[in-house]
């Protein structure tokens, strides 16, 4: 019998990684439950100071333009839905659909109390040490429903 032989690496996948959120979402709520919400911004700027350090070397040479694609990116991969209005010292994006509020949902599960803080504090730790700063407008617990602003320092 003809054996056949399939060849394919992880980059020939469709990126999709839903329950990254989930699993995110309940060790939120476990930090904020077990040892406060100083905890979870604690996490989460040890996270994304080590992560996005190459974001944000890219922030600091090209400006916003490498947040923007960053941001663009990966709201398109996670089917999200999104407006930005972009110029080189200020950025506004408007999330309409946050994939990750979605997916929790669509799971059963109800976004942590501090869930907000995977943007805010993400997006702040990001920008630590550019020349730009980072304000949540306004955030939607229920659906993620957020306006960002991204400008440069005054």
């Amino acid at each position: 019998m003809k054996k056949l032989l399939m060849k394919r690496k992880a980059s020939d996948n469709i990126y999709f990684h839903p329950d990254f959120h989930s699993a995110l979402n309940i060790a939120i709520d476990y930090l904020e439950k077990n040892h406060g919400k100083s905890a979870v911004k604690e996490y989460l700027q040890q996270f994304a100071s080590s992560y996005y350090k190459p974001l944000t070397e890219k922030i600091k040479k090209q400006g916003l333009s490498a947040l923007k694609k960053y941001i663009k990116d990966l709201y398109r991969k996670e089917n999200g839905d999104i407006d930005i209005v972009y110029s080189k010292n200020a950025m506004t994006v408007s999330i309409k659909r946050c994939p990750a509020v979605f997916h929790i949902k669509k799971k059963g599960g109800k976004p942590a109390e501090s869930f907000s803080e995977t943007t805010k504090t993400v997006y702040e730790t990001i920008l630590e040490g550019t020349e730009y700063e980072f304000k949540m407008l306004n955030y939607d617990k229920k659906t993620g429903r957020a306006l960002l602003t991204f400008r440069r320092k005054k």
